[in-house]
């Protein structure tokens, strides 16, 4: 019976990685309510994630609103300047599929404009909040390095994106998997990129990538 109830046992472990999971997936979704704070919350839901869920440190909770507060200003605005890039591209892939519903143009062109204008800025934005919970960053070196990293690791970049967007569509068809998915996508994301952060980071801290190569 002690090994039932010892907290080291793996039922109990597995039951606290749950807790966690859904406890900063709904801390993230509480904090990305004002839309504006997205970019500080995913910073936050990215560092907890991969330090503690993943990583085995303790305090998810306790990190999360630490990192939350320590990259509000430049994750809101980096939020706030991106955002507003990504409507842009998406009125212009907006008319683009008009275009192709009316005939001006062929399918296959309204897909390739489509992959064209978002695949790069939103694989981009992906890469942001993960480093800025990595590195210190001003909003400007953020947005470039993000845009860096984007490129040089496009393969990892493609899967990153489509990841998160199945994440998101299977979101707005069945609302009860975004209880979860907030986090799981942040330990799914967290793969690919810790191995490329490892190459900038000296002792577990911050050596910041924006001046080097990739």
């Amino acid at each position: 019976m002690a090994s039932v109830f010892d907290p080291e046992n793996f039922f109990w472990r597995m039951l606290s990685k749950l807790v966690d999971v859904l406890g900063l997936s709904l801390l993230w979704l509480f904090c990305s309510l004002p839309l504006f704070t997205i970019g500080a919350a995913t910073a936050a839901l990215y560092d907890s994630a991969a330090r503690c869920v993943r990583g085995g440190a303790n305090g998810p909770f306790a990190r999360f609103f630490r990192t939350f507060r320590r990259e509000f200003v430049t994750g809101t605005v980096v939020t706030a300047v991106w955002g507003a890039l990504l409507v842009i591209l998406g009125w212009l892939v907006l008319l683009l599929w008009k275009a192709a519903a009316a005939k001006t143009v062929s399918a296959a062109a309204a897909v390739a404009g489509s992959l064209a204008f978002l695949l790069i800025p939103v694989g981009a934005a992906c890469w942001m909040f993960p480093l800025l919970s990595r590195f210190t960053f001003r909003p400007a070196g953020l947005m470039l390095t993000g845009l860096r990293f984007a490129l040089g690791y496009l393969p990892a970049t493609v899967l990153i994106v489509a990841a998160g967007t199945a994440a998101v569509l299977a979101s707005g068809l069945l609302w009860f998997p975004a209880l979860v998915l907030p986090c799981l996508m942040a330990l799914l994301w967290s793969l690919p990129m810790e191995r490329r952060f490892q190459k900038y980071m000296a002792g577990g801290e911050t050596a910041s990538p924006d001046r080097e190569g990739l």
